[in-house]
């Protein structure tokens, strides 16, 4: 009927109420240099003084910045168009562009960086801090190739570890940041819920993409 109107899916509300929460925690985040919890939590992680964690720490970190981020995009790539087709390969690129946005969210927040008499830091960006681009990038890159494997990777012998890898890199990385005194553990949890969300949009739009081969093959 003509004044009917289309309710949206359970998925798309939980989006936009995401969005919202988000935007919510910029807002306290434009306001306020640190979150309840911030300086104790980080203080403490920096009080483990392990080189194996450190080192551990650094490596994991490495696989979401450059140049091992483009060596992972641009492998990561290849095997996706080799193996699923250029859709799935372009979704995985566009992973990236969440880095590009991710410094103009920066800008509006304009969250400083923790300040070096609270946490110890060396060479410290320069770059404002809320909320942390490498957070949300190793989400979008690392959480994508997560939800590839999920998706096509049947058998468990080869899903499991990929996924395991995926999951510490993502995880590996938010702590290094806090570690490092590079951010507050509220700027890796506004990066990992930004790429959230950008990652949500792809999944979506990969499914519409095996919906629609699913389509025309049956027909």
């Amino acid at each position: 009927m003509g004044g009917m109107t289309r309710t949206p899916s359970p998925g798309v509300i939980a989006w936009f109420a995401a969005l919202a929460g988000f935007v919510a925690v910029a807002v306290l985040a434009s306001q306020h240099d640190t979150f309840p919890g911030d300086i104790w939590l980080a203080q403490r992680l920096q009080e483990v003084d392990a080189g194996v964690v450190r080192a551990t720490l650094d490596y994991t970190e490495d696989l979401s910045d450059l140049p091992w981020l483009i060596g992972v995009w641009l492998g990561g790539s290849a095997a996706v168009l080799l193996t699923l087709g250029w859709e799935q390969a372009a979704l995985l690129a566009a992973a990236l562009v969440g880095r590009l946005l991710n410094s103009g969210v920066k800008e509006i927040v304009g969250r400083p960086r923790p300040s070096l008499s609270l946490v110890d830091a060396d060479n410290q960006p320069s770059s404002l801090s809320f909320p942390s681009g490498h957070a949300e990038g190793t989400v979008l890159l690392w959480g994508m190739l997560f939800y590839l494997a999920t998706a096509y990777l049947k058998d468990p012998r080869l899903r499991l570890p990929a996924q395991a890898f995926c999951l510490w890199v993502i995880v590996g990385t938010g702590i290094e940041r806090v570690y490092a005194g590079h951010h507050w553990p509220s700027d890796v949890v506004g990066g990992f819920w930004a790429g959230g969300l950008l990652l949500a949009l792809l999944i979506a739009a990969e499914r519409l993409v095996r919906a629609r081969r699913a389509v025309v093959a049956y027909a």
